[in-house]
């Protein structure tokens, strides 16, 4: 396999052409100008072996202070791209380690925040049907008033529940802090819902869409599920 070490045109990084795929090495405008995009290339040739070759006639490059065009050469030797000398680091073959995060404690985050908002709702829809009993009495009794005179008694029983049902709700309603519940679970949520790495909040509207990603958005490290 043979590797290709030049300058990236963009960045002016290291780049490093393995298997078709382009790595890049070192801070941003490190590689001087007169390191050629393909300036040289490696192959290996046996347990830290190399033959090392110059692509390119206008190249120069360097093994232990000496100009070659082609030669086998060892890790412990000193190698320079350009008549600035660039010094190739050998660590530029290693592959880069993948940093990884779990993202598996977050689903308990999404289930706590389903479960609560579902309770939440629940309770506001009891609260409706509450306030929906005092008007279903009153037009009974008032059915029931309708009907026959002498029945008024049980009508006026159903209009004397229905106020007091009426009262027992306006009471609960005015107990009921449902909304600020509902909000201190979403803004709770919010500040759990975040990217254990870099900390930023995640998009994402469910934990089953969050697993179908493989890395942050932002700071780009991969999930671990």
């Amino acid at each position: 396999m043979e590797i290709i070490i030049g300058r990236n045109p963009n960045t002016r990084q290291l780049a490093i052409i393995k298997d078709g795929k382009q790595l890049l090495y070192g801070a941003t405008n490190s590689v001087p100008m007169d390191v050629s995009r393909h300036h040289m290339s490696l192959k290996s040739v046996g347990t830290g072996k190399w033959l090392i070759k110059n692509l390119n006639e206008n190249n120069v490059t360097f093994v232990n202070g000496i100009a070659v065009e082609s030669k086998t050469i060892s890790e412990n030797d000193k190698v320079e791209l350009g008549n600035s000398r660039y010094l190739f680091s050998w660590t530029a073959l290693q592959e880069p380690k993948v940093e990884t995060v779990d993202i598996r404690p977050l689903k308990q985050v999404w289930e706590e925040y389903q479960q609560k908002n579902f309770s939440i709702k629940e309770h506001q829809k009891n609260m409706g049907l509450l306030a929906s009993i005092p008007l279903g009495f009153s037009m009974l009794g008032g059915v029931i008033a309708g009907i026959a005179s002498e029945i008024q008694g049980i009508a006026l029983t159903f209009s004397g529940v229905a106020f007091i049902i009426f009262l027992y709700g306006w009471y609960k309603r005015s107990q009921d802090n449902s909304n600020i519940e509902f909000n201190a679970n979403q803004e709770d949520f919010e500040r759990k819902w975040i990217c254990p790495k870099c900390k930023r909040p995640l998009n994402f509207r469910s934990y089953t869409i969050l697993e179908q990603n493989d890395a942050c958005p932002y700071c780009k490290t991969k999930f671990k599920k």
